[in-house]
């Protein structure tokens, strides 16, 4: 049976005595956390975005599946583990029982499958512009079809701000070379459009599990013990390409890859998102998180030395004011609806 009700305690002390914002039950957050709220989610995307410039330097030879699916284990045993530290086993289990978790669970593992489904068609640089730039536009579509509000006019300024320095800092130099702005590999013709095709996919899988994720938040499950059920069915969906290439993880780079993509870019970036997703409207997450690309940029630039042209930083800039207007209008609290609050009746 699915564990019973707990009275709604007073916040929990963290480690340094201060609430635990990540963990506390969402009864006893209140809308003076959604400036935090914005400041963890802009936080999991610096995380997110470390993760490109990791698998280049602890080179490992693996297969970009297989890479994936040594992510989402590793992250949801982590997600796992806090979630059953700081709260019962039967939560899990009851989340388990849910045809919610199991949809948000194969869409995290559908988002990851087919973003590098989309690498491997159309390059590096169409794959993330088209799946970073569709994802606030999805996750309000898709809050909006299940009866959450539009974010609001700011979100909307900031949005297009945001994704308009996505294009700028991601698309080619030159449409018709083979060479995107970064130095990455695009491919021609059919290929980038079936590239566009899955990164859209990827997209929009990225957008359902986040928007469930939220949902399930409302509904007062913590989002650390949302992301761990989801993610845990996940990663066995994409055991099986982990299994057919798996002998890079005897290697010290690839424990090290392992461990940083696992740990550090899933297990603790998700913690944040999870937190930012229970106060905060989906769409606002999804531009929120579009810190990711310019922090990959930035470590592109200067730890791997590619090339920026005057136009990626124009970009940067563009995504970063985008980012500063919305995560001031939610510290003002301006909007009305956020992740973590029911809908008015």
């Amino acid at each position: 049976m699915p564990p019973t009700r707990r009275p709604r305690p007073e916040p929990t002390p963290g480690p340094t005595g201060a609430p635990d914002l990540v963990t506390q039950p969402i009864a006893t957050r209140g809308p003076n956390h959604r400036g935090r709220a914005a400041a963890a989610v802009i936080g999991s995307g610096v995380l997110f975005g470390t993760s490109g410039t990791a698998s280049v330097l602890l080179h490992t030879g693996a297969s970009p599946m297989a890479i994936a699916a040594v992510r989402l284990i590793v992250g949801s045993i982590g997600l796992v583990v806090l979630a059953v530290r700081q709260r019962e086993l039967g939560h899990l289990v009851a989340l388990w029982r849910r045809g919610t978790t199991w949809l948000m669970g194969v869409a995290a593992a559908a988002y990851m499958g087919t973003f590098f489904l989309a690498v491997g068609a159309g390059g590096v640089a169409i794959a993330s512009l088209v799946s970073i730039s569709l994802g606030p536009l999805f996750s309000a579509l898709i809050a909006r079809a299940l009866g959450r509000p539009w974010p609001g006019r700011v979100w909307l300024v900031a949005t297009i701000l945001a994704v308009g320095g996505v294009a700028l800092l991601g698309w080619p130099a030159d449409a018709g070379s083979s060479t995107g702005a970064a130095g990455a590999a695009t491919a021609p013709g059919s290929d980038r459009l079936l590239g566009a095709i899955f990164a859209t996919v990827s997209s929009a899988s990225y957008s359902l599990y986040a928007v469930l994720g939220s949902k399930l938040t409302r509904e007062e499950h913590h989002a650390t013990d949302a992301l761990a059920a989801a993610f845990a069915i996940g990663s066995v969906l994409l055991l099986p390409f982990l299994v057919m290439d798996a002998s890079w993880l005897a290697s010290p780079q690839g424990i090290g890859l392992a461990l940083w993509t696992g740990l550090v870019t899933t297990t603790t970036s998700y913690a944040l998102f999870g937190y930012g997703f229970t106060h905060l409207a989906p769409g606002i997450v999804a531009t929120l998180v579009l810190s990711e690309p310019v922090v990959a940029t930035l470590l592109g630039v200067g730890v791997l030395g590619e090339p920026m042209p005057m136009r990626g930083w124009i970009g940067c800039a563009a995504i970063a004011v985008g980012l500063a207007l919305v995560a001031r209008n939610e510290a003002r609290g301006a909007g009305q609806e956020g992740a973590g609050r029911a809908p008015a009746p």
